[in-house]
């Protein structure tokens, strides 16, 4: 699905990357709401493609979110900043990193591994601080990277997460957890039954977006249901895969921040 039903298309750069992508596409419904990623999906074999390009070509805007991986101590520092503008083969401009509405520290010549999304595509590259900026508001110039390397995700990628949720089903709460999740639906593990194929439930858990704890609370379709062994403990567990339906657009944003953050993280570990 590209978007979900009554979304409105709000920007020519919007209507670009659907046309992109593709504005009508034929999937079978077991693809979409598979509960696990199948070996072989439509970018064939399963394994993400890599083009290398040029930053201008990765359709790259103004406002648009970066994540900058420190290079330094161990690599675990991340922030998320936004694009100002770029002038080619110069440099980036970009938001400087905060934390808890407090601007950070930064210092000149310090490196990152920058990471993006575009159309279907992450994109990573390495960048250095050239010229810390307070005036008139925080901002850094980075060195412009003479390439970029990408990797296509496939369409309805699945983050592997552990997140525990609250299930609402014919008047009856019950606990589970997601163990993968897309914008369009998700992999539900619970001790029992949630319900039969077709029935519909109410999804509430927390996410965090860029430091910022969210609730959503969606509806979904049970699309399959299967048991399996647990995790060493010699019971078993009941996965249950869900498709979202009729998502409104705030929690679809936020779930797509979500689901694109964890992209990121994943990216960088491999």
């Amino acid at each position: 699905m590209l978007l979900a039903r009554g979304v409105v298309v709000e920007s020519d750069r919007q209507i670009a990357q659907l046309a992109m992508r593709g504005l009508f596409r034929k999937v079978k419904v077991a693809e979409t709401v598979s509960a696990k990623p199948q070996p072989d999906d439509e970018m064939g074999a399963g394994a993400p493609k890599e083009e290398v390009r040029a930053l201008e070509d990765t359709k790259l805007a103004i406002g648009d979110t970066l994540q900058l991986q420190a290079q330094a101590e161990g690599g675990q520092a991340r922030y998320y900043v936004k694009v100002i503008g770029y002038l080619v083969k110069k440099g980036l401009i970009v938001t400087t990193p905060t934390v808890d509405g407090r601007v950070l520290l930064m210092r000149e010549g310090q490196s990152f591994v920058v990471r993006m999304f575009s159309g279907k595509s992450v994109y990573a590259f390495s960048a250095t601080v050239f010229k810390v900026a307070n005036v008139p508001y925080p901002h850094l110039h980075l060195t412009y990277p003479s390439q970029v390397r990408g990797l296509v995700v496939r369409s309805g990628a699945r983050v592997n997460v552990r997140l525990i949720a609250a299930i609402q089903t014919a008047g009856l709460s019950q606990a589970a957890t997601l163990s993968n999740l897309s914008t369009g639906g998700a992999a539900l593990q619970a001790k029992v039954k949630l319900g039969r194929k077709g029935d519909e439930i109410s999804i509430k858990f927390r996410v965090t977006i860029n430091g910022v704890e969210q609730y959503l609370t969606l509806r979904g379709i049970i699309r399959s249901v299967m048991v399996e062994a647990g995790d060493g403990d010699g019971g078993e567990v009941v996965v249950h895969g869900v498709q979202f339906v009729d998502v409104p657009h705030a929690e679809h944003v936020s779930l797509t921040a979500f689901v694109y953050q964890t992209l990121f993280e994943e990216s960088a570990e491999s």
